[in-house]
């Protein structure tokens, strides 16, 4: 069986058991390149990834797509299988975002991801936010310390603050969800990726406003959210990958669970959102508990 892509999860396919090892394999280094290229064409793509610059410098901003910047963190750290299958996810989901320009899509990636390693089993559900506190109440001390030593796989929702709008001031709260591998953020999700990463593939330095102009035109840029002088960069296991050019400064993100105060923009609105978002993600993890324990 081939390892199911994240342009191709539906909820109500039925569940399958993979090889996990062929499944990271298959994926690996092919992002934007075809869907089946032969050994010595995959050998090659991820010799020309190991060859980049790091994916947390800037340096490979001009070197790779954010897709396999996204995959190269995998192959730099020492990860366990299902930490780098969620690498191999997040890239295709990166990917995604890049071709279709979609932004405001955390919670929709963030259920992507899980979904595509569960049914590849390499997990068999997940926690979302309180969840921990629930089981303790349900279950009991015991069950409870049994549980916090397991390796745990959470979506949170909640809001990105250290973002930055065009003109380099800092943004509204904006809802966001993501993940936490054993406490290590993973969130590939942030607004403008389509035109970093067309500008990768243009050979355009993103960081000169200039050379963008002449490329992609004012109205582009302006509807690309381009911010040339600062972004947030993604996130693959506490690892930050710049998506801006060589003189964007990197700005770090900042992830919170905290309701922001009435004096900030949109603030009822964002918190409206984001309690939809921990409806969503608390009943998605009731649902795979619910099977997991039928199964």
């Amino acid at each position: 069986e081939t390892w199911i892509r994240f342009s191709n999860v539906r909820a109500s396919r039925p569940r399958r058991r993979t090889n996990p090892n062929a499944a990271v394999s298959a994926v690996a280094g092919l992002f934007g390149r075809g869907a089946s290229p032969d050994t010595v064409s995959l050998a090659a793509i991820e010799a020309e990834i190991d060859a980049a610059a790091p994916a947390s410098s800037t340096a490979g901003t001009t070197q790779l797509s954010l897709a396999d910047a996204v995959w190269k963190v995998s192959r730099e750290i020492p990860l366990s299988l299902r930490d780098r299958a969620a690498c191999a996810v997040a890239a295709e989901a990166t990917q995604a975002l890049c071709e279709t320009g979609l932004d405001g899509a955390g919670l929709a990636v963030t259920l992507a991801i899980l979904e595509a390693l569960r049914r590849n089993g390499l997990i068999d559900g997940f926690a979302a936010d309180d969840d921990d506190d629930a089981r303790s109440a349900r279950t009991g001390p015991k069950e409870a310390k049994e549980a916090k030593h397991k390796k745990i796989i959470r979506a949170r929702a909640g809001y990105r603050a250290g973002d930055v709008s065009a003109d380099g001031a800092p943004s509204r709260a904006v809802p966001h969800a993501w993940l936490e591998l054993d406490g290590r953020v993973l969130d590939v999700c942030t607004d403008g990726l389509a035109l970093c990463e067309a500008a990768r593939r243009a050979s355009v330095d993103y960081s000169d406003t200039n050379a963008m102009q002449t490329r992609f035109g004012d109205d582009a840029l302006r509807l690309g959210g381009h911010a040339p002088n600062a972004r947030p960069p993604l996130t693959v296991l506490n690892v930050p990958v710049p998506v801006g050019g060589t003189r964007t400064v990197t700005v770090p993100v900042r992830l919170t669970l905290r309701d922001p105060p009435s004096s900030v923009p949109d603030a009822a609105q964002s918190t409206r959102t984001v309690a939809g978002y921990r409806a969503a993600l608390r009943a998605c993890a009731g649902a795979d508990a619910a099977a997991s324990a039928a199964a």
